[in-house]
């Protein structure tokens, strides 16, 4: 899973040029949409096959998914590519927009490349022009005018893509990564196996069989397609995944064992490089009130 809570001079995997190509290749199309009015300690189970997103337009929520448990306050936004069971559980009485949505065109494998969640926290409070948009889908779905879901379907996609976009710029996954599935699907098939289990033990080896290829051409197949070796690419994905733990107060000992180190030190290691400060510090920083 990745969020979005980065310390000061993260920069995006990505230059400006390639985040553009992604975005001008997502079109997204609205299949339904709810508005809900959820009361302090109501809880709600969303279950679809299709991708979903979440938008709180007012209170706290918790999303809940598998073991892992993401907040979510006014103007944050949650991405769940594959679907999946979740359940809402709101902290304090809350307004929730959430719409099953699906990628135009062929690249089911970018959607398979996708992490199972994404989740940006204060994606309004940064992109403040977004705001009116979340308060005008909430008010046509509650008034029920005439031509609501063709307004909605619009918004629904700008707000995606803008999103997206955001989650490119702070490194939260990378649009190079997402274009190389589309375009190649043995490679889509092996980006997915490390999104979904980024604590497995991964080797160029195993990762090359899911490829279907030799140990070689693997290697120079995702160098070439991803623009990164498979071993860093693994790094930087459980880095991402360690990010949003540490957010969420999980223990550095727990999350260096649920990502595959043997030990909390080796994991601090690998973190320090990633990001140049220890776990606890970076935790410190990302928990900081965006000024």
């Amino acid at each position: 899973m990745c969020t979005i809570t980065p310390p000061r001079g993260i920069r995006p995997a990505d230059d400006a040029s390639v985040i553009s190509r992604l975005i001008a290749v997502l079109r997204w199309s609205m299949v339904d949409f709810t508005s809900r009015e959820l009361r302090a300690g109501e809880l709600r189970r969303d279950e679809h096959d299709a991708t979903r997103f979440h938008m709180v337009v007012d209170g706290t929520v918790e999303l809940h998914r598998a073991d892992e448990v993401v907040t979510l306050r006014r103007g944050d936004v949650a991405l769940l590519p594959h679907g999946g069971t979740t359940r809402l559980a709101a902290r304090r009485d809350a307004r929730v927009l959430s719409a099953t949505i699906a990628l135009l065109g062929p690249h089911p494998t970018m959607i398979r490349a996708m992490p199972p969640l994404l989740a940006a926290y204060g994606f309004v409070e940064r992109e403040p022009g977004f705001a009116s948009l979340l308060d005008t889908m909430h008010r046509e779905a509650s008034e029920a005018r005439p031509g609501a879901d063709t307004v909605i379907a619009g918004l629904t996609d700008v707000v995606i893509s803008a999103a997206v976009r955001f989650w490119l710029e702070h490194g939260c996954g990378t649009a190079r990564t997402w274009l190389a599935a589309a375009s190649d699907p043995n490679v889509g098939e092996v980006l997915a196996a490390i999104h979904e289990n980024p604590g497995s033990p991964w080797t160029v080896e195993s990762l090359a069989r899911i490829a279907r290829a030799s140990r070689s051409q693997f290697a120079e197949q995702f160098r070439a397609a991803v623009g990164d070796t498979p071993a860093r690419y693994v790094t930087r994905i459980r880095m991402a995944q360690a990010e949003r733990m540490l957010r969420d107060g999980e223990p550095v000992g727990g999350i260096a064992h649920r990502l595959g180190y043997d030990s909390e030190e080796g994991f601090s290691r690998a973190f320090r490089r990633h990001s140049g400060v220890a776990p606890s510090r970076w935790r410190r920083a990302a928990l900081q009130p965006v000024a």
